[in-house]
């Protein structure tokens, strides 16, 4: 009998028997559990009663049981599935969640850097953030043109043309001919834009 039960059970899962005597009768109730469900709705489950002589409870027992349980212990698989599924969903909701909050935390802290001209700092804050969305095009960009700007005599392509230092205006002018310098000085500085930066600065994907 008890390879039988056996078989009728998943890992984890229990098969409760209460007996009772009244007369020359037996009453087997069965009742399947899992330790791994914690629906309330797993307790709700009606136990199955059995009555008869022990020698007909030896014969038809577990051909009586068989099906009842099968199905029970099924209910209580699926449930045990979903619990884990949804224990995983909130995991990575939260986990994408916390992983948003920290990127637009360094970008913040990158831009109030930048405001205050502190381009290392801004660069490291940038860097975490960038570690946290790696595909991020934007934070790539910010972070090129923040070390361009470390890097004297570099061109600063966020700059607009009334912003530029002269000292900035004369080492363009290195690079220009004679004869287009004018015409590129009255160039509008969106040119200087890559394709696809915007100045909304959309950082989180």
């Amino acid at each position: 009998m008890f390879t039988e039960i056996s078989n009728l059970l998943n890992d984890g899962e229990m098969l409760y028997l209460n007996i009772l005597k009244t007369g020359e009768s037996l009453v087997v109730t069965v009742l399947p559990k899992s330790k791994g469900v914690k629906d309330p709705a797993a307790e709700q489950l009606i136990p199955l009663n059995l009555k008869g002589s022990p020698e007909e409870l030896d014969s038809g027992f577990i051909e009586a049981i068989c099906l009842p349980v099968q199905k029970s212990t099924s209910l209580m698989s699926n449930m045990a599935e979903y619990e884990k599924s949804a224990e995983k969903a909130a995991e990575e909701s939260k986990a994408e969640k916390d992983r948003k909050d920290t990127i637009s935390k360094y970008v913040k802290e990158a831009e109030t850097a930048e405001k205050a001209n502190k381009f290392k700092e801004a660069i490291t804050a940038y860097t975490k953030a960038l570690e946290l969305n790696p595909n991020n095009i934007k934070i790539k960009q910010k972070i090129s043109a923040l070390k361009m700007k470390l890097n004297g005599g570099c061109l600063d392509i966020f700059a607009s043309a009334q912003e530029k230092t002269p000292t900035e205006k004369t080492e363009e002018s290195l690079i220009l001919d004679d004869d287009d310098a004018d015409d590129d000085e009255n160039e509008s500085d969106s040119s200087y834009y890559p394709d696809g930066m915007s100045q909304d600065n959309p950082f989180i994907n």
